[in-house]
């Protein structure tokens, strides 16, 4: 008995979990250089729901998606169906297909209002039960008030992919302000947005070593005047190893803050050559695109050539 009420509970457990798979046999595939695609069976579609998707890198981790790059079978109004369709721009997204991705499709449940009938309340019914005469008069047709059995949902209007959308500038211009204040410029170069982290913390050690480095630099002189100052050769022997040591630090100090702001100014330079490459690229694959859709219920198809 014991073993029956265990194998109904897995039964139990099991068929909900099963019944809630709404989307299947996801597949990915990369046409080109610069567009992924993405196919998918989805198993039923409501009203209100919105079809999404995530991309996940083994290096990057989540990938954030622009939803100017993005055209098919995505957003609201997808009907069910086997090898659903979407397209995604990766290059021009501002992430190459050289590394190892994994795509989730997943479904985002809508609320759909339901129709709600007004009815009008039954007339009593005069009691005829009584002895006394009974004076009817006639009725007076009174209507009801006109109701509104049904909302229709409110939704937003997703965006065309298709739109032209004012793009940021992430170029080796930024190495000059790098020059300026080191790991700073090197916050807009970033791909697909700026990224801060710990690039501020560049700066601030750059012109702390520069500043340790000034003072270690008026301390090295003033030991080394009081060293000139002095008749005896021995005696004078200690201040000018005390010179010494701090000419050192103060060596060491500038040269290293030297050393790091000029890689960041490289490494940002050519981080901004190579997006500009990327978006040169994107342009060049881009040059004509035609993304079909439905605009107020009707079929439509946009068109754009760039050149």
């Amino acid at each position: 008995m014991r073993l029956l009420l265990s194998f109904i509970l897995c039964l139990y457990l099991y068929f909900p979990s099963f019944g809630q798979e709404r989307v299947r046999n996801i597949r990915l595939r990369a046409l080109d250089s610069a567009n992924l695609e993405i196919r998918y069976d989805l198993v039923n579609a409501r009203p209100g729901d919105s079809i999404y998707f995530d991309v996940r890198s083994r290096v990057r981790g989540s990938l954030q998606i622009l939803p100017q790059f993005v055209r098919g079978d995505v957003g609201m109004r997808v009907v069910a169906g086997s090898d659903r369709r979407i397209i995604w721009n990766a290059l021009g997204n501002g992430y190459p297909l050289n590394e190892e991705i994994q795509a989730i499709v997943r479904v985002k449940t809508g609320v759909t209002p339901t129709n709600t009938i007004a009815s009008s309340p039954t007339p009593s019914q005069p009691d005829t039960g009584s002895d006394k005469p009974i004076r009817t008069e006639s009725p007076q047709q009174t209507q009801p008030p006109l109701t509104n059995p049904y909302t229709p949902p409110t939704s937003t209007t997703p965006v065309d992919p298709a739109l032209p959308f004012r793009d940021r500038y992430a170029g080796p211009a930024w190495a000059l302000l790098s020059a300026v204040a080191p790991g700073v410029g090197n916050i807009f170069v970033q791909q697909p947005g700026p990224k801060i982290g710990l690039r501020p913390f560049i700066a601030v050690g750059c012109y702390g070593l520069l500043a340790y480095g000034i003072i270690e630099r008026g301390k090295a002189q003033d030991a080394f005047a009081i060293y000139e100052q002095q008749k005896n050769a021995t005696a004078a022997e200690p201040y000018y190893a005390t010179a010494n040591q701090h000419h050192h630090r103060y060596f060491l100090a500038t040269r290293g803050a030297l050393v790091v702001a000029a890689a960041d100014v490289v490494l940002t330079f050519l981080k901004g050559l190579r997006n500009n490459q990327l978006k040169k690229e994107a342009r060049r694959l881009q040059s004509v695109t035609v993304s079909p859709g439905l605009q107020s219920g009707q079929p439509t198809a946009v068109f754009r050539y760039s050149f």
